[in-house]
């Protein structure tokens, strides 16, 4: 799959200084052509009038996105524009991610909760891998992968595909064990000739847990801001991945 002929809309995760620079900064090392929206500035209509083959919401509340460009995304995807939203306080419902009383619910291949959803798991989640033939083409082996440190909790639509679930760990010892109840952590679906994916958790500190540095070799990734980030080559394979399932089947077949 050549990146750099891809578009993508990425919103959310605060600003590039802070949360956003984990996620922009492995998309831009991708090679993706990206544009971004800070989570203080809102998305407007003009904002969605680019030819965007994939949008991405990250901790990025539903009243941040006008009426008028609600409605549009949600044409933008039913006419195959791909789209992917990653969990926090911002996203589902959260703290003030509000998407269950938005237009956008109707893309979702969860159904959100009417309530605060936010589960914090201090002693580490575990990621469940589910039978999938992308994530297994991937090179990804989630029977090994790391913990998570928090994810929303949601409800699986009957038509959508469960990719990851979610135990919380359980730590009493000398005792070890797991949560009897399992939630939906990674899903894909479709909407119109969209593509739709949820990945429950974030992918920066702190519900992103180990995922940041999973991997033996860590990539180096200089952002905006002046800095570096240092995480691992299977945080980057991962986030990769999940563009990958929100893009358009004929995109990367």
């Amino acid at each position: 799959m050549k990146t750099n002929k891809i578009s993508l809309l990425y919103c959310g995760d605060d600003s590039l200084r802070q949360s956003a620079r984990y996620l922009y900064g492995v998309l831009k090392h991708l090679g993706y052509a990206l544009d971004y929206i800070p989570s203080r500035r809102s998305l407007t209509v003009q904002h969605l009038r680019k030819d965007y083959q994939a949008v991405i919401l990250s901790d990025y509340p539903s009243a941040r996105i006008a009426p008028a460009a609600q409605d549009r995304l949600v044409k933008m995807v039913a006419g195959g524009t791909g789209f992917l939203m990653i969990g926090g306080w911002g996203s589902f419902h959260g703290y003030d991610g509000h998407y269950h009383c938005s237009k956008l619910a109707e893309i979702l291949p969860v159904q959100c909760c009417s309530h605060d959803d936010r589960v914090n798991c201090p002693q580490g989640g575990i990621i469940i891998p589910q039978n999938d033939r992308i994530l297994r083409t991937s090179s990804l082996k989630f029977e090994n992968g790391p913990l998570i440190g928090g994810y929303n909790k949601v409800v699986l639509r009957a038509e959508s595909q469960l990719l990851l679930a979610v135990r919380d760990l359980k730590i009493n010892l000398p005792k070890i064990s797991l949560s009897s109840k399992e939630y939906p952590l990674l899903v894909t679906g479709c909407y119109g000739n969209g593509r739709t994916v949820c990945y429950m958790s974030d992918l920066a500190p702190h519900w992103s847990g180990g995922v940041v540095d999973w991997g033996q070799r860590k990539i180096r990734i200089n952002n905006v801001s002046g800095f570096f980030m240092e995480v691992g080559q299977k945080y980057v394979k991962f986030i990769q991945t999940l563009v990958t399932l929100a893009l358009a089947k004929a995109q990367y077949d």
